[in-house]
């Protein structure tokens, strides 16, 4: 059995790594790209299946600089990512660890989902960042838009639309 310390530092991990894969959600729906891109490591790898969505595509990006560019290009303002089923297995000595989870987009007129699965890592400075960033978009459908939407809904919230960080 290992001891209490390093049962502890896993479960902390664990909470440090839910709450990177919270800031990535909120950072890309409120369209805060620089902040954003330093949820990943500087030289993180990102691929995206089935991009866009339903065109059967494959997007790979290797650093930040990379793919600053598939981000910014976001049509921010009109989409929630929503994530669930999140597991998190964190390596014996809490330095990294593996997330999978089912993500839903809400846009106006549809939703579309599928998987994120990567590797979170440790980095120096004390962050837990995205190391490899696996999305695969797997479903969805829309219509007509049902209703009027914030253009910039960070300026209705409490935090200008950035999520609560989890500190330990």
């Amino acid at each position: 059995m290992t001891s209490l310390g390093a049962r502890v530092a896993r479960l902390e991990a664990a909470e440090a790594v839910r709450s990177a894969l919270a800031r990535y959600t909120y950072l890309m729906d409120g369209g805060f790209v620089d902040e954003l891109l330093d949820v990943f490591m500087a030289d993180a790898e990102f691929v995206a299946e089935n991009e866009p969505p339903g065109t059967g595509g494959t997007v790979v990006r290797r650093g930040r600089d990379d793919f600053d560019g598939h981000y910014r290009a976001l049509p921010f303002g009109w989409f929630r990512h929503h994530t669930t089923n999140t597991s998190i297995d964190v390596s014996a000595d809490a330095t990294e660890a593996q997330v999978s989870s089912y993500f839903v987009t809400a846009f106006p007129g549809g939703v579309q989902g599928g998987l994120y699965e990567g590797t979170f890592q440790h980095d120096t400075d004390g962050i837990w960042r995205i190391r490899n960033w696996h999305i695969t978009s797997s479903w969805g459908w829309g219509g007509e838009p049902a209703f009027q939407y914030f253009e910039k809904s960070a300026d209705h919230t409490m935090r200008g639309g950035k999520p609560v960080v989890w500190t330990p």
